[in-house]
């Protein structure tokens, strides 16, 4: 009496080749910022013409998510959790990293900074664009959002509540 072989024939297939798309892709890793990581974003904002003299960027946990490559930072996003709803602002990336590093990390900020809100309950997303960066705005519109209000981004700065108390 023949006996049927049981066991099933597993063919390996060659391992497929990654895209360049797909490994540059993956060099972008987005993560929580840490305290330590606060003048890195200062930097960031800096070479993206953003200062604000003496701001205290020794505290930046939880509130900032930022886009690294080699352990290097290249982006950041602020991520600012209410209900019902939440912001995302100063979303930066280096001017010096190539075009396709910062599309790849701008997208991916954009998409972790929702994911975050969504975690915390909000519905909606706001967040301020320059009126000057009209493409920006086209490619979030392209993403789903909407013109919601013009507006000017006002800021003062606050004394240190050790300053105000004497």
């Amino acid at each position: 009496m023949n006996e049927m072989a049981t066991d099933a024939v597993i063919i390996s297939e060659r391992p497929r080749k990654r895209t360049r798309a797909e490994i540059m892709r993956d060099k972008v890793k987005i993560r929580l910022a840490r305290d330590e990581t606060g003048p890195a974003i200062a930097a960031i904002l800096k070479d993206n013409k953003i200062e604000l003299p003496e701001t205290d960027w020794s505290k930046v946990f939880p509130a900032w998510l930022i886009a690294t490559v080699d352990d290097e930072v290249i982006g950041c996003i602020m991520v600012l959790p209410a209900k019902p709803f939440g912001f995302l602002e100063f979303l930066f990336v280096k001017p010096s990293v190539s075009f396709k590093l910062r599309a790849i990390a701008i997208r991916k900020l954009c998409m972790q900074g929702a994911a975050t809100l969504t975690l915390f309950g909000c519905s909606y997303i706001f967040g301020s664009v320059e009126k000057t960066n009209s493409k920006f705005s086209d490619i979030l519109k392209k993403n789903g959002m909407v013109k919601a209000a013009e507006a000017d981004l006002m800021v003062k700065r606050l004394k240190p509540y050790s300053e105000v108390r004497q």
